[in-house]
C-alpha cells in the first residue's frame, strides 16, 4: 500500500511554504494539464458552501475533491477487492478527519 501519512503532508506543506518565493524549475509542470475536458456542475449556494467547507476540512481544493469522487465512482465497478478495501479505508480516514475538525 502506498499511504501518505499526516507527517508526509505536513513536511510537503512546510517545504512549499519555505520555498514559495523561489522561481519554479523549468521542469515544473502543473498537475491536471493532461486533462483537457471541463465539466460544469450547478449547485445551490448552500451546496457550494457545504462542498467548500468539506474540502477545507480535508485541506484540499473543492475541485480536486469533486474530481476524486467522480473518478472513484467510475472506477468502483472495476476495482479489485484489495483496492475496494483501500478505498474504504481512505474514505473512513477522510471521515475521521472531518469529524475531528
Amino acid at each position: 500500500m502506498n499511504d501518505i501519512t499526516e507527517r508526509d503532508l505536513r513536511d510537503c506543506r512546510e517545504e512549499a511554504e519555505g520555498t514559495q518565493d523561489e522561481p519554479l524549475s523549468g521542469k515544473a509542470t502543473r498537475p491536471g494539464w493532461q486533462r483537457a475536458k471541463v465539466l460544469s456542475v450547478r449547485l445551490s449556494p448552500e451546496e457550494f458552501d457545504e462542498l467548500n467547507s468539506y474540502a477545507a476540512a480535508l485541506e484540499v481544493p473543492a475541485s480536486a475533491l469533486t474530481r476524486g469522487w467522480i473518478l472513484d465512482r467510475l472506477r468502483a465497478g472495476s476495482e479489485s477487492p484489495v483496492r475496494t478495501v483501500e478505498r474504504i479505508f481512505h474514505e473512513l480516514e477522510q471521515l475521521r478527519r472531518q469529524l475531528v475538525a
